[in-house]
């Protein structure tokens, strides 16, 4: 149920944005890039794991009212890494994970002046993930081992956060915000076993008007 909801909150964002871009005051397309932390979570996991990885992709910023609009990013290459080492008996276990996503993010804007807050669903279509541990003791040779772990090929967040936007010229600006993703849904398929990845982001786009 969680699922199809948040697959119909998307489509919803996508047709409203689809219909109304003809009414819009302004409208605006342009490229984004991010940088990531990623903490990943699960049941029962020891120590920290986290990350930082990096997002290339694209943004649409859409007003209908001084104060009412949406924005829909794009991510074609979204990463997310994070890692662990814990040391025992003198040997230290380093685990390093990645995965990579296509994540669609349509939102809610509401604006004030430059300042804007936008929050609504994200989903995220894998394109790949990797792992492996490396072990290391005194006088030994590191030995490195490939994990084969099952990854989900969608998940699901909900997304929120504020920023703001500098008018760099009449038809260009830039856009700065920091963004949020709550998970509702696992990363890896592991039954039983609850798992998932809390995502900030801190983001720059350049917005072009279009007429």
């Amino acid at each position: 149920m969680k699922t199809r909801f948040i697959a119909f909150s998307v489509f919803v964002l996508l047709l409203f944005a689809t219909v109304n871009t003809g009414f819009a005051q302004e409208f605006s397309l342009g490229p984004r890039v991010t940088g990531n932390l990623n903490i990943y979570n699960q049941t029962g996991l020891t120590g920290t794991w986290n990350g930082i990885g990096v997002g290339i992709g694209g943004t649409m910023d859409v007003s209908f009212t001084k104060h009412v609009g949406i924005m829909a990013n794009l991510t074609f290459f979204d990463m997310k890494n994070f890692s662990n080492a814990v040391t025992a008996n003198q040997v230290t276990t380093n685990t390093d994970l990645t995965l990579s996503y296509l994540t669609l993010d349509p939102m809610f804007k509401l604006q004030f002046s430059g300042f804007y807050m936008v929050a609504g669903p994200s989903l995220g279509i894998k394109l790949g993930s990797s792992g492996e541990t490396t072990q290391t003791a005194a006088g030994q040779n590191p030995a490195t081992q490939t994990l084969q772990l099952d990854t989900e090929t969608l998940v699901f967040d909900i997304v929120a956060g504020a920023g703001y936007t500098f008018t760099l010229s009449p038809g260009m600006a830039m856009g700065t915000d920091f963004l949020v993703y709550i998970p509702l849904s696992s990363t890896y398929n592991t039954p039983g076993t609850s798992n998932s990845i809390l995502t900030l982001k801190l983001g720059v786009s350049l917005k072009f008007n279009i007429e």
